[in-house]
Order: structure tokens, then C-alpha cells, then sequence
């Protein structure tokens, strides 16, 4: 009998454990965030033969081949205008995005509801950037050079090209002042790829004061970003750094952590998830956010049973794709939301400001509120 009970205890806590690990994030969610919420679409718009979808803090912009069309994040239409091109690369801050023709040379500029100037270049865009007041820059490459870099300013004018004859621009920012340009660059040319960070004061373009800060030999320069501080960050393969007054220092190496996913996307902070192992058959993702204001001294976490296949974020919120689940999660690490997600989604895009988002399909793109 006492063999049979021993049995009887055994299976009820394999039960147990089995249900546990089966709703790990359903329980965890329990007892660290009470008040998460269901959230439910607010809006639905058929698209099709699209090439990109950006957000704005007003719109999510659709551009397919031939139209450039913009809805609200109650999913109504708030204009359409007239495009040709083969391909697209954009990029939005604020209220603007700027569309560059993929391979081509056509360039878009977006504020609002309006398309408020286009132009062309003399050679092939490679990429594109914008800041909040509407400055911006693209890379492109020419004949003679490896890469160019033109900025402008809010109405579409040129205010100075950048040569590069020797390197690879690979990402270019504009300080949220106008008066910073930042050009991430590497050269393949020897034996070991070789990254840089160009400095340009805008204001007083000349040789004598761009500053080149030397990433070190054998490091793949990722991303640059300037963070609410107005701090040059910047992001490697193997760890993310911070430039102020022009000097180089380290705010989070890779090394010893076993990252899957890092971003240095939203303006705050730099977010990363990494997969911590316990033991044999035990493991779990952590989704880590550190502040730039306190040099990423107090992390916050939030743990994940699964590696989420998409993330992005934009101010205080951070929505990842974990199997048939979109979790929305602020950066104090705390779920604030779920949503069941159904179909396959191509992309998540967030508006600009944060509070909403689109699951972007095939088809359609489902806007939700956070």
C-alpha cells in the first residue's frame, strides 16, 4: 500500500512539473505582473505587393512600387501619394521617414500625412537615415569610391557629400541637435576588417575637425545610434560602446554571455536576449535591458521559455514574437501585454511614439494598441 501511495505522489508531481514547464510564462507572468491584459485588434487593411512598412509616431506607412500609403493606428487611411520605384530601403524618427529606391536613385521624404519633397541622386542608394526634425542622409556608391554619404537638411537641401574612398559606409546617424554627423565604417582592404566611427561637426566641415575613433582590428562595427543623451552608441559583433566628448568607452561586452539577439534601436536604452543554461535539459531566454543613464548598472530582465523569432522596440515598450505569442514587455521588465497570434507574420512594426503597433502578413497588417 505505502509502495502504491510513494507511486501515486511520484506521477502527481511529474504531473505538476510538466504542466509548470508547459505554462512557465503563464505562471511566471502571474506572480510577477498580476495586471497584464489580453489586448484584441483594433483594425484591419488588406495590402498586397508591397515592398516595406515603416511607423512613424502618426502613421504606418505601406510602400509598394507605384504609391506610398499611410494609416493611423486606428487603421484608417490618412493619404495616398504617387511613386515609382523598383525596391525600397527607409528609415523614420518622429513624425518623418525617408524611402530611398533600393538600388536606384530616387529619394522620398514623409512628415505627417504628406510627401514634402523628392529628389534624385547621381548614383545608387544603399541606405538611408533620418532625424526627428527631418535632416537626413544617404548612403550611396559612385564610380571612383567605395562609398558616399550625403546629408540634407529638413527641406531636402544639400548640405555636404562625404567621400570615402578607401572604406565601406555600412550605417550613418544625425545628432536630434543637426549639428553632429556619425558615419560607421569599415575597410576589407588588408588582412583584417578594420571598423571606424567618423565624426562630422556639421556646422564646420573640413579635414582638421572630423574625428575618427578606431573600433580596433578584427571588430565588425553593427549599428550606430545617438541615445537620448546625445551619446554616440554604437554597436559591434562582440560588444556595445559608448562615444561622448569623442573619447571611446565600453558599456557592454558579449564575451562571457551567450547573446542570441541585441538591439541599440530604442532611444533609452540597449536591449539584449541572451539563453542562460541550468542544467542538462533546463534552460530559458532572458530578455535584458540597460539604461544608458545609470551606464546599464541596474538591468532589468524579464525570463522566456522559448528564443523569440522577431523583437523590436521603440520608447518604453519592447514586443517579441515567442512561438504563437506576441508579448509586450515595457523596459522596467514587465509584461504589460499578450496577444495570440494567428497566420504568419512577416514583420512587426511599431509607431514611433511607442503605444501601438502592426503585425505585418502577406495580405494584411492588423493594428493593435498597447
Amino acid at each position: 500500500m505505502k509502495k502504491l501511495i510513494v507511486a501515486l505522489v511520484i506521477l502527481a508531481l511529474s504531473v505538476l512539473g510538466f504542466a509548470v514547464y508547459n505554462n512557465y510564462e503563464d505562471i511566471l507572468m502571474y506572480i510577477t505582473n498580476k495586471d497584464w491584459q489580453v489586448t484584441e485588434s483594433i483594425g484591419t487593411v488588406n495590402v498586397s505587393n508591397f515592398y516595406s512598412v515603416d511607423g512613424t509616431s502618426s502613421n504606418l506607412l505601406v510602400v509598394g512600387n507605384n504609391y506610398i500609403t499611410g494609416y493611423s493606428n486606428t487603421s484608417k487611411q490618412t493619404f495616398d501619394e504617387a511613386i515609382s520605384v523598383k525596391g525600397v530601403v527607409t528609415a523614420s524618427e518622429g513624425d518623418y521617414c525617408i524611402i530611398g529606391e533600393t538600388d536606384g536613385t530616387k529619394l522620398y521624404m514623409i512628415n505627417g500625412s504628406k510627401k514634402v519633397w523628392s529628389s534624385e541622386i547621381q548614383g545608387t542608394i544603399l541606405g538611408v537615415s533620418v532625424n526627428k526634425n527631418g535632416y537626413s542622409a544617404v548612403i550611396y556608391k559612385q564610380a571612383g569610391y567605395k562609398s558616399l554619404v550625403k546629408l540634407m537638411d529638413s527641406e531636402g537641401k544639400e548640405l555636404f557629400t562625404s567621400y570615402l574612398a578607401s572604406t565601406y559606409a555600412v550605417d550613418v546617424e544625425i545628432s536630434n541637435d543637426n549639428k553632429t554627423l556619425v558615419i560607421a565604417e569599415i575597410n576589407v582592404e588588408g588582412i583584417k576588417v578594420q571598423s571606424v566611427i567618423k565624426i562630422i561637426d556639421v556646422n564646420n566641415v573640413n579635414q582638421e575637425n572630423v574625428k575618427k575613433v578606431d573600433l580596433g582590428d578584427d571588430v565588425l562595427v553593427v549599428d550606430v545610434k545617438f541615445n537620448d543623451k546625445n551619446q554616440i552608441v554604437v554597436q559591434t559583433d562582440g560588444d556595445i560602446k559608448i562615444i561622448e566628448n569623442r573619447q571611446l568607452n565600453s558599456f557592454l561586452s558579449f564575451k562571457d554571455l551567450n547573446v542570441n539577439i541585441a538591439t541599440i534601436k530604442n532611444d533609452n536604452n540597449a536591449i539584449y536576449i541572451s539563453k542562460v543554461d541550468n542544467g542538462l535539459f533546463d534552460s530559458k531566454y532572458v530578455l535584458t535591458i540597460c539604461d544608458y543613464k545609470d551606464g546599464g548598472a541596474n538591468k532589468k530582465e524579464y525570463e522566456m521559455k522559448s528564443l523569440p523569432s522577431m523583437m523590436v522596440t521603440q520608447k518604453k515598450n519592447i514586443v517579441l514574437l515567442v512561438e504563437n505569442e506576441l508579448l509586450v514587455v515595457n523596459t522596467n521588465g514587465k509584461l504589460v501585454k499578450r496577444v495570440e497570434s494567428v497566420g504568419n507574420i512577416k514583420s512587426i512594426v511599431m509607431f514611433d511614439n511607442g503605444n501601438s503597433f502592426g503585425l505585418v502578413y502577406r495580405d494584411k497588417i492588423e493594428f493593435l494598441k498597447i
